[in-house]
């Protein structure tokens, strides 16, 4: 593909880094749509999709998706599962963002009140975000 597209050499090793980060991202959300359909696309040979379905089945697969759905779902102190006003942006481009906007790096106190707070009101978005901050 560098045939179509020209860089200096020195971006080399940063362009391929996002490339493969992108590449990755976007395969992931490829495979977690086959897995939820079921359905084999055209491109995953027959033997792989084999493959594929026993490790999707495997003790192992699913010993790691329980872990994650309670770690998602799990309730601190009583206080509900964890909420972040992030959206599907993660929070290291929110730590981006914040360090464009303030100048400087965000201290992480800033960082979490940034990303657990209703922009619109500035409140809480739960008394789980306001405990951390007051023990922070």
């Amino acid at each position: 593909m560098q045939k179509d597209f020209y860089w200096l050499p020195q971006y080399n090793e940063e362009i391929r880094k996002n490339f493969e980060k992108c590449g990755s991202t976007r395969m992931r959300g490829m495979f977690t749509e086959i897995r939820k359909s079921g359905e084999r696309p055209l491109w995953i040979g027959e033997s792989v999709w084999v493959e594929l379905n026993s490790a999707w089945g495997s003790l192992k697969y699913n010993r790691i998706t329980e872990q994650n759905r309670q770690n998602r779902a799990s309730d601190i102190g009583g206080l509900g599962s964890s909420l972040f006003t992030g959206g599907s942006i993660p929070p290291t481009e929110h730590r981006r963002h914040l360090k464009e906007v303030l100048g400087r790096e965000p201290t992480p106190v800033k960082l979490h009140s940034h990303t657990h707070k209703r922009q619109e009101d500035q409140q809480w978005i739960d008394e789980q975000a306001r405990k951390a901050y007051v023990s922070i």
